[in-house]
């Protein structure tokens, strides 16, 4: 085990809505260590998201969210900072790519002035050298010409380099942890190889913690070292990669496994479909929030909620049933 960079301890975020409070993360607790590759997995609506903004407390506190438990960064907890301390931290110390850069990048600033913000910020850097050190970030992430590409606005790159630049964005202060949220939506397949690989480059050359947020189990194999998976605003299974894909303990886990298309000789396999959808967070089942799409579940699963526990040196499983679904 390394340094441990963040530490999550049952983390609940929740919602002032109409229909009353809603936890759309209940519960949640993960660690990160420097240099390491965590992926977080699961559907949409799982919780994926909320928990990553959670880290950064991008939510309005004032208005209608609500965050409890403990998120302790180098030892801090995030969670009792003044926010004015917690500004300090975004971008610096902890950064985040999001989904989909066009909507995320300014359209009305250039590249550079983007990339330069956050350096002008937090380091206090004079234009020039700011632009400078812009000019580095942009070749630091495999962009061609970046003198020219400084100054030009993002409807004037592709997808690709566009995401590029926001890794740049995220990256130009060293942050020590990353959070990368479906860093390759919307891109095609060549360009999302290429974004995946750059992100486990700049993670090997820099030794910072990375949060990899998807629901692509491939990506995750070739990335990660360990894997949280999430359904309905919970952790269901923990592993490092071997074991999850090897032996997956939670129905849940088994059924995504299982959902990766496969071609096996010249006969292409039928696509395996978990039953049923994520239900609304107004309508979360009791005892086993899985349950009503499990093919294992007993009346023990409706009677109360599974605990995360340990089934395995680097394994842990929040079902009544791991260890005997084969059975």
């Amino acid at each position: 085990m390394g340094e441990k960079i963040l530490e999550v301890r049952d983390l609940t975020t929740s919602f002032r809505t109409e229909r009353g409070v809603m936890n759309a993360v209940q519960g949640v607790s993960f660690s990160v260590d420097r240099g390491e590759i965590l992926g977080l997995v699961g559907e949409s609506g799982c919780g994926k998201s909320v928990t990553s903004q959670s880290i950064l407390r991008l939510y309005d506190e004032k208005r209608f969210a609500r965050y409890e438990g403990e998120i302790r960064f180098n030892g801090q907890n995030l969670l009792a900072l003044p926010e004015r301390e917690m500004r300090a931290v975004r971008g610096r110390d902890i950064a985040m790519v999001f989904q989909d850069s066009l909507s995320s990048l300014n359209p009305v600033f250039t590249c550079g002035e983007q990339i330069m913000e956050s350096m002008r910020i937090h380091q206090k850097l004079p234009r020039r050298e700011a632009r400078e050190k812009a000019v580095e970030m942009l070749r630091l992430v495999g962009i061609p010409s970046p003198e020219k590409r400084v100054d030009q606005y993002p409807h004037e790159l592709s997808g690709g380099m566009r995401q590029r630049v926001m890794i740049a964005c995220a990256l130009s202060c060293r942050p020590k942890l990353l959070i990368a949220d479906e860093p390759t939506t919307a891109l095609d397949v060549t360009i999302q190889a290429q974004i995946m690989e750059l992100i486990v480059a700049l993670n090997r050359k820099l030794d910072m913690g990375v949060i990899l947020i998807t629901h692509d189990l491939s990506v995750v194999a070739e990335t990660c070292g360990r894997v949280a998976v999430m359904y309905l605003g919970q952790i269901v299974e923990e592993a490092d990669v071997v074991s999850l894909f090897a032996r997956p303990q939670h129905p849940y886990t088994r059924g995504l496994l299982r959902s990766i298309p496969t071609i096996t000789g010249a006969r292409r396999e039928r696509l395996y479909i978990i039953e049923g959808t994520v239900p609304l967070l107004s309508q979360i089942p009791q005892g086993c929030r899985f349950r009503p799409r499990c093919p294992y579940a007993a009346e023990a699963c409706a009677a109360s909620m599974p605990a995360l526990r340990a089934v395995g040196p680097t394994q842990k499983v929040r079902c009544f049933r791991a260890g005997a679904l084969d059975s």
